[in-house]
């Protein structure tokens, strides 16, 4: 009968009539085998203790899932999945010849999947040799922020107009 208040998997404190209950089989007991029963504290004292432990457990818990929040959003995104695969070759079609294309211009879906996988919505992205654009086109286009630095104005300002 103890069990049903003090098992692992199912512990709820006594009402005043059940712990004093227990504290008489607790009591009978100890005086069987001659030792002292230590069931004596004042059923009033465990239910202020109880509520203290519970609020202060809120408190904690609180705390935890603030922290936790804090270490995830620090945390490298690493974000991986079927339709984003981790793997060590990537395939993806070169950027077929254009008038004005770029000469080292990087597909939109390379640039997709690098970002998808290390950063999360709201990020920042930064690409300091922007070239043709295709990571700040990428990163706006998944719901980042993007930062875009280029050395030819003439290209800086072309990429500036198709993002608009």
């Amino acid at each position: 009968m103890c069990s049903h208040w003090f098992s692992r998997s199912q512990w709820q404190l006594p009402n005043r009539e059940q712990y004093e209950s227990l504290q008489r089989l607790f009591a009978s007991k100890a005086k069987a085998k001659g030792l002292h029963s230590t069931l004596d504290n004042d059923y009033s004292g465990l239910v202020e203790n109880h509520a203290n432990l519970q609020q202060d457990y809120g408190l904690l818990r609180k705390q935890f899932d603030e922290l936790r929040q804090q270490y995830e959003n620090l945390r490298r995104p690493f974000s991986v999945t079927s339709e984003v695969p981790y793997t060590d070759v990537w395939t993806f079609k070169p950027v077929a010849s254009y008038p004005g294309k770029h000469p080292c211009e990087k597909p939109a879906e390379l640039m997709e999947h690098i970002i998808t996988s290390s950063t999360r919505p709201g990020d920042v992205v930064a690409d300091f040799f922007m070239g043709s654009g295709a990571t700040v086109k990428a990163a706006l286009k998944l719901g980042r922020t993007a930062i875009g630095v280029e050395l030819e104005e003439e290209r800086f300002l072309q990429t500036k107009a198709e993002i608009g």
